[in-house]
C-alpha cells in the first residue's frame, strides 16, 4: 500500500515519464507515420502506393537515425466524420509522429482542427498532399502557435497557382498561339475561391492577373462539380471572340467537358485545363480520342525534371503496378522531406524542434526540390518544384499521348493548334 505521501511521488513520477514521453517525436524503436487517404480513389491509391516505396527505400536504406519507419494506412472512404475519427486513432492509439492526409484540402482541414485539439497531449506533425486550397496556409498564417504543426506539399496552393499557371499560360498562349483573347471557365470548389473572387489584400482575383499580364478577359463562367452539360458555355465562348480557353478545373466529368467542348464551334479554339484526368494516360480512351489538342499541367510524362523522376515512376509502375498519378510524387517527396528534418533534427528531438527542421528543409525531389516555406508552411513554389504542361497530340499509332510543350527546355514536341492536330 502507498502511503499518501508516496502516492502523491508515484503520480509525480509517473507523469514526469509520461511527459517525456509525449515530448519526444519518436521514442519507440520505430518511426511511426500515418496515411489516410479515400482508398477508392486513383489518386488516393496511388499516393499510398507512392508511400510504401518511400518507406521500403528509406528502410532498405538503414532507415531513419538507426530505426525502420512504419507506415500505418487507413481508409477514410472520402468522409469527413470518418477521416477525423482515422486522425484521433492514429494520433491517440498509433502514436504516429507524423500524419499525412493524401485527400482533398477539405479532408486536411478537417484533420486540421482535430490535429490542433490533440497536439498538446499528443505532439505530431501532419502533411496534405493533394489539397491545394489555401485554407491550410491561411490558418498557419494567422495562428502559428495552434496550426504551426501542418505542412502543405501539393504543387501548390491556389494563391500561388496565380503567380505560377497565370504568366506560364500567358507565355504559351502569346508565343505558342499568337493569342490575346482569352475565355475563363471555373469549377465551383473551395480551391477555386480565389481564382474567382480574389482575397482581399492577398491576391486578386485570376481575370485581373491576366488583364495586368496584357491579355483581354472576354468572358467569364463558372461550371458546378456536378454538372454534365457544357455546350452552351462552349458557345458562348466561341461567339465572345475569345481565342483561347483557361479552364480552372480537376473535379468535375473532364470527359463530358472536353467530349463537348470537341463538338461545339469552341472546337478549333486553343484549351488548358488545368489538372484531374485530363492530366493522366487513361483520358485519351476515356474521352474517345476527343481531347486531341488539350493542354493541362501533368506530372504523368516521364521527363527528367530532376534525378529521381525518372526512376520514381519507372519504380512504382514496376514494383508497386500503380501509374504515377497526381499526388504519388508530392507523397513520396514529403516523406524524404520529413526523414531529412528528423536526421538535421537528431534522434532526441521533440516535435517543436522537428517542426523547425522541416522549415529549414530542401532536398532534391521527384518534381525538382522538396520544401517548405519557413512561415507559412506550403511547399517551395515553381520553379523549384514544378508540373509541365503537356498537350494531347497523336501517337503514330492510332491512338494519342501527352507529350511536353513546356518550359521548352523538357519539351518532347511543339505545340500546335487543335485544328492542325485534326488534319
Amino acid at each position: 500500500m502507498f502511503s499518501g505521501k508516496s502516492l502523491k511521488l508515484a503520480l509525480v513520477m509517473a507523469m514526469i515519464v509520461i511527459g517525456a514521453l509525449v515530448g519526444q517525436a519518436y521514442a519507440a524503436d520505430t518511426v511511426k507515420i500515418g496515411f489516410m487517404a479515400n482508398m477508392s480513389s486513383a489518386p488516393c491509391k496511388s499516393s499510398l502506393a507512392a508511400a510504401k516505396m518511400a518507406v521500403d527505400e528509406i528502410n532498405a536504406a538503414g532507415g531513419v537515425n538507426g530505426k525502420q519507419v512504419e507506415l500505418i494506412a487507413e481508409d477514410t472512404t472520402g468522409q469527413i466524420p470518418k477521416a477525423v475519427e482515422i486522425y484521433k486513432k492514429l494520433v491517440m492509439n498509433d502514436h504516429v509522429v507524423a500524419v499525412i492526409v493524401a485527400e482533398k484540402v477539405e479532408m486536411a482541414v478537417a484533420g486540421m482542427e482535430i490535429g490542433a485539439e490533440l497536439y498538446a497531449e499528443y505532439p505530431h506533425l501532419m502533411f496534405s498532399t493533394i489539397g491545394s486550397g489555401d485554407s491550410i496556409w491561411h490558418k498557419v498564417r494567422d495562428n502559428y502557435d495552434k496550426y504551426g504543426f501542418a505542412f502543405q506539399t501539393y504543387y501548390s496552393t491556389s494563391t500561388n497557382y496565380l503567380k505560377i499557371w497565370a504568366p506560364i499560360f500567358v507565355d504559351i498562349y502569346g508565343k505558342l498561339f499568337k493569342s490575346k483573347k482569352v475565355a475563363l471557365i471555373y469549377e465551383d470548389m473551395e480551391w477555386t475561391k480565389p481564382l474567382r473572387q480574389g482575397i482581399e489584400g492577398v491576391s486578386p482575383r485570376l481575370a485581373d492577373v491576366y488583364k495586368n499580364l496584357g491579355m483581354e478577359v472576354v468572358y467569364e463562367s463558372t461550371v458546378s462539380v456536378d454538372q454534365t452539360m457544357f455546350t452552351s458555355i462552349f458557345e458562348e465562348a466561341a461567339a465572345s471572340g475569345a481565342e483561347v480557353i483557361d479552364c480552372a478545373i480537376g473535379y468535375i466529368n473532364e470527359g463530358a467537358f472536353v467530349k463537348q467542348w470537341a463538338q461545339s464551334s469552341a472546337q478549333d479554339l486553343p484549351i488548358t485545363i488545368w489538372g484531374g484526368l485530363a492530366g493522366m494516360p487513361p483520358f485519351w480512351k476515356i474521352s474517345g480520342g476527343q481531347c486531341l489538342g488539350v493542354m493541362v499541367g501533368s506530372s504523368m510524362v516521364a521527363v527528367p525534371i530532376s534525378p529521381k523522376t525518372i526512376p520514381f515512376m519507372t519504380n512504382l509502375y514496376t514494383k508497386y503496378k500503380t501509374g504515377a498519378i497526381f499526388g504519388s510524387h508530392t507523397t513520396y517527396d514529403t516523406l524524404y522531406g520529413f526523414k531529412k528534418a528528423m536526421e538535421t533534427a537528431g534522434p532526441n528531438a521533440d516535435v517543436p524542434a522537428l517542426i523547425k527542421a522541416v522549415e529549414g528543409v530542401e532536398e532534391v525531389a521527384v518534381l525538382g526540390s522538396i520544401g517548405w516555406d519557413a512561415k507559412l508552411h506550403y511547399n517551395l513554389p515553381y520553379p523549384k518544384y514544378m508540373t509541365p504542361v503537356v498537350q494531347w497530340q497523336k501517337d503514330g499509332k492510332g491512338g494519342g499521348d501527352m507529350k511536353v510543350i513546356y518550359p521548352e527546355n523538357l519539351a518532347q514536341a511543339p505545340a500546335k493548334t487543335p485544328a492542325e492536330l485534326r488534319k
